[in-house]
């Protein structure tokens, strides 16, 4: 397996959800970097369920949705999360 687009792809996704932890962890803390760490997993998310498809098959999870469907749907209720965090901590 060589360098492909989406292999460096997935390499910086990874790096941005890894750096946007630390600063949300280690530099700020409290209650708005929960809304920060729910906006890396939704956009994680949303990314690996546009690479899932070409990396392994589509598996079925549940009748009628696959693997991508489903971390297609759980990106965008971690962004749902977040917005809701940061609406309820900045009240």
């Amino acid at each position: 397996m060589g360098l492909t687009p989406i292999s460096v792809l997935v390499f910086f996704a990874l790096l941005i959800g890894i750096s946007a932890i630390y600063n949300a962890y280690l530099l700020r803390g409290g209650r708005l970097a929960w809304s920060q760490v729910f906006i890396v997993f939704g956009m994680l998310s949303l990314v690996f369920s546009q690479v899932w498809v070409f990396f392994l098959p589509n598996w079925q999870l549940i009748p009628n949705f696959t693997v991508t469907d489903v971390l297609f749907l759980l990106g965008f209720v971690f962004l749902l999360l977040a917005s809701t965090k940061l609406r309820l901590s900045l009240k």
